[in-house]
């Protein structure tokens, strides 16, 4: 099982060498997400994509609450939700 640290690197590294990925990455995170894990994330679930400029840096600082297990199986592709 990936971990969420592991589940945003895949993401990064995806939209660093995928122009076309980027940009649903950027405009339209959940149908980015659904697509590249082929799962379908939870209703209340909410992805939030920042792209850092040259004067601009963004912190995102993790939660005191980690996902569930089964939250990440749902990312990682280990079982669909709501599908």
């Amino acid at each position: 099982m990936q971990t969420q640290r592991q589940l945003c690197a895949h993401l990064i590294a995806k939209a660093s060498d995928d122009e076309a990925f980027r940009k649903l990455l950027v405009s339209d995170p959940r149908s980015a997400v659904e697509s590249e894990f082929g799962v379908a994330l939870p209703d209340d679930m909410s992805i939030h994509v920042h792209e850092e400029t040259e004067h601009q840096t963004h912190l995102v600082l993790p939660t005191t609450d980690s996902l569930s297990e089964r939250e990440l199986d749902l990312i990682s592709g280990g079982e669909q939700y709501g599908r």
